[in-house]
């Protein structure tokens, strides 16, 4: 599998994580990835960058050689699958999060190569990234994000962010299973908020004993699991996140909203 070497002076180590396993095509030996915005929310990547880490890209092989395909096929689909190459006609808002998440990080950071990577995976049609496999690249996305220093927690739940929007896309028995977890998970939150309440503060609650309630609120976490099939892991994340993530997520939308009613009142009365 092709690596850059010492003498292939325009590939030179990304200078946000030098050690992340990313080099980045530029001639002027910085290391920096040249971006630029062409609109609001959008922007264009103007310079290539690749990832190399031999560890990392043997497990892919091994794992496409396990899927039924060829040695030769597999390596070949695993350097495109680590190579970005620019194109006009890609943009891109970075790492896609929503705004009222942006107190927990910003499309942008040491996640930010990696996520360009994966995106280039990501289609309206399931499975149809370099790799062939959803599930893969949202492994190799996490891995990419662990050599370029991004801490574990952020990390794991960032995956099973994008391993949710994985399952979804994928339809049939899939999406049917997200959203049986789904409807298990504000279940599962909303009796562990309510017992916690009733025991630590005396807020009503419909059964005698909370405790029990928040022992089986706390069960349904791992009983939901193997509905993410493979990813069962990403389920038990982003579970446990949940708990503190979601209502912030809620009061941060909420806030959001009503700054963008103001913004539009503002607008109707005439101010600018």
């Amino acid at each position: 599998m092709s690596s850059p070497t010492p003498n292939d002076a325009r590939w030179v180590p990304w200078r946000v994580a030098p050690a992340s396993g990313f080099v980045v095509d530029d001639p002027t030996g910085r290391g920096e990835v040249d971006i630029a915005q062409i609109d609001e929310r959008q922007f264009v990547v103007r310079n290539a960058f690749r990832f190399s880490h031999p560890d990392i890209e043997e497990y892919l092989v091994e794992q496409l050689i396990d899927r039924g395909t060829p040695e030769p096929q597999a390596r070949r689909a695993v350097d495109a699958a680590r190579t970005f190459v620019p194109r006009e006609d890609n943009p891109t808002d970075l790492a896609s999060i929503p705004r009222f998440l942006r107190w927990f990080e910003n499309p942008y950071g040491r996640h930010s190569l990696a996520a360009l990577i994966h995106d280039e995976f990501i289609t309206g049609t399931a499975n149809s990234g370099a790799l062939g496999s959803d599930t893969l690249s949202d492994r190799f996305f996490r891995e990419m994000m662990r050599t370029s220093g991004v801490p574990w927690l952020k990390r794991w739940i960032m995956w099973s962010a994008v391993a949710l929007r994985t399952r979804w896309v994928a339809g049939g028995w899939r999406r049917l299973s997200v959203a049986v977890w789904l409807l298990l998970s504000v279940a599962g939150i909303s009796a562990a908020i309510g017992s916690t309440g009733a025991l630590l503060f005396g807020w009503p609650w419909p059964t005698s004993s909370p405790a029990v309630s928040l022992v089986f609120s706390l069960l349904m976490i791992f009983v939901a699991a193997p509905l993410w099939g493979r990813q069962w892991a990403a389920s038990l994340v982003a579970a446990v996140a949940a708990l503190w993530l979601l209502p912030a997520a809620i009061v941060a939308y909420f806030a959001y909203a009503l700054y963008l009613l103001s913004e539009k009142v503002a607008r109707i009365v005439g101010l600018t």
